[in-house]
């Protein structure tokens, strides 16, 4: 009596029984659950998930133990559902409706991809798939919590000694995590590193000249772009199998919403007036 399993179960039958008190039995479907068939192709089943899982036959004995959990499954499931815990358990009719949707995905006839079709795809989102645009810039960097309110004066003074002494650019500057000199690096680096209006800035500055002062979120910084390397598509056959794969995972989802569509097309679906 103290197991919890036993406790469920023993409340579950007794609300069952109180709504078959109540509504009455009346119901053939209900009987026909109570007749659990083991088929041929089921035991075959449960023998190659053991093998799957342990690299070899199960004995007698595993064969037993995995048929009689299997067993206990079905009961569990069906009082479940003679229950309608499915009903009142929004886990439950989440996993169902993300069964559902697997169910959509894999029914729905997917054709072969042409190689237009690939080559389509890869056009349309050509920057999946290429080698980023690269930079290369030299820095000063000034940090906000260092300098205070004197953030700008010392800016000022920074920027002087760059054009008379540019050579002598790394000692004027704070201690930066990323180092002073950065090389390859992409977009995302760069507004992961310093922030988006920083890479928006250094997106327009021309090659060879300090240029600044640019703002990040924690600092000011002068900025010296040294390379640059411009956006490089990537060709087909580079990436097929990635290209196949993407595409074929978005027309699944497409033809399971559309599938999806017709499914509710046949329900006829109502809104109660909310209270005012």
């Amino acid at each position: 009596m103290r197991s919890p399993l036993t406790l469920f179960l023993l409340f579950g039958i007794a609300l069952f029984a109180a709504d078959r008190m109540i509504n009455g039995v009346g119901n053939d479907s209900i009987a026909a659950t109570r007749e659990i068939r083991i088929t041929s192709s089921q035991q075959q089943a449960l023998r190659e998930a053991f093998q799957a899982e342990h690299g070899r036959q199960p004995s007698t004995a595993e064969l037993r133990a995995k048929l009689a959990f299997w067993i206990d499954e079905q009961v569990l499931y069906r009082e479940a559902m003679a229950l309608n815990l499915d009903k009142a358990d929004v886990v439950v009719r989440r996993q169902m409706a993300q069964k559902m949707r697997f169910l959509l995905e894999q029914g729905s006839a997917l054709k072969p991809a042409s190689d237009e079709d690939l080559q389509t795809w890869l056009t349309q989102h050509a920057s999946d798939y290429g080698t980023p645009s690269s930079i290369d810039f030299e820095h000063v960097f000034l940090s906000r919590g260092r300098h205070g309110h004197a953030l700008l004066a010392d800016a000022a003074q920074v920027m002087q000694q760059l054009k008379s002494h540019p050579e002598i650019w790394a000692t004027a500057s704070d201690p930066f995590s990323s180092g002073l000199t950065i090389t390859n690096a992409t977009p995302a680096f760069v507004r992961a590193e310093f922030g988006q209006e920083f890479a928006n800035a250094v997106a327009s500055i021309q090659p060879g000249q300090w240029t600044g002062p640019v703002a990040s979120s924690l600092g000011l910084h002068f900025v010296r772009v040294t390379a640059r390397s411009a956006f490089q598509p990537a060709p087909l056959a580079a990436v097929r199998l990635r290209v196949q794969a993407d595409y074929e995972a978005a027309e699944r989802k497409r033809l399971s919403s559309e599938a999806l569509k017709r499914l509710k097309a046949s329900y006829q679906i109502h809104f109660d007036d909310s209270a005012s």
